[in-house]
């Protein structure tokens, strides 16, 4: 069901915990590339999702090859992918959180979808991308499905299809662009971040939500 209850509130009003820790954590990790450039570059090799093209291995990583599918939504590549990862975090995940509550039940509810959505999304990404190496970083697995869960707290199935439908159809524009010019964004993990959110919202909700719906 969808949440309604009027009000219209400055986005940085009572912004939800776990949103303020994603930003943060996300904003930490880039401080640490630039200010701490040892400590960047370990967080970087220990979280950066790669995936090596034919004949290729994996390079060996600090916390081993199944971290990066939690971590990588902290590695961006610069300063416009960290802004306009953050800025849809913020936007989205505002109204999502403040669905869940901002207590440690609602909070916990939020981080697991958002982790959950962006594990899916890198699988996803994994799974279809062209075969040539591929290094993956950035909350946009984990955002794009914050992008349908706004959806469905805001307007149900129907606010759900309104965002979530547009989004998944430009990124698959971008992947038929891919293949005539080459687009460096992951497609495949937006849409499977994206599914993720679609599906998992009203379970996480049901499960975890300190509202009343």
């Amino acid at each position: 069901m969808p949440l309604r209850d009027g009000r219209r509130d400055p986005v940085f009003n009572a912004m939800p915990p776990a949103v303020l820790i994603l930003a943060t954590g996300i904003l930490l990790v880039a401080g640490a590339e630039y200010l701490l450039p040892d400590v960047g570059r370990w967080i970087f090799s220990a979280s950066v999702l790669i995936e090596p093209g034919p004949g290729q291995l994996v390079p060996q990583q600090p916390l081993g090859p199944y971290a990066p599918y939690l971590l990588h939504v902290f590695i961006h590549f610069g300063f416009l992918h960290i802004a306009m990862n953050v800025a849809i975090l913020i936007s989205a995940g505002r109204s999502v959180g403040m669905a869940f509550g901002t207590g440690v039940k609602g909070s916990a509810g939020f981080l697991i979808l958002f982790f959950a959505c962006s594990v899916i999304g890198a699988v996803a990404q994994i799974l279809l991308h062209s075969g040539e190496p591929m290094v993956m970083g950035g909350a946009s697995t984990g955002v794009s499905g914050l992008i349908a869960a706004a959806g469905w707290v805001m307007g149900g199935w129907r606010g759900m299809a309104r965002l979530a439908l547009p989004w998944i159809g430009l990124n698959i524009i971008l992947a038929f662009a891919g293949m005539a010019f080459p687009v460096p964004l992951a497609w495949a993990g937006h849409i499977g971040g994206t599914v993720a959110g679609i599906i998992l919202t009203p379970i996480a909700l049901g499960l975890f939500s300190e509202r009343e719906f």
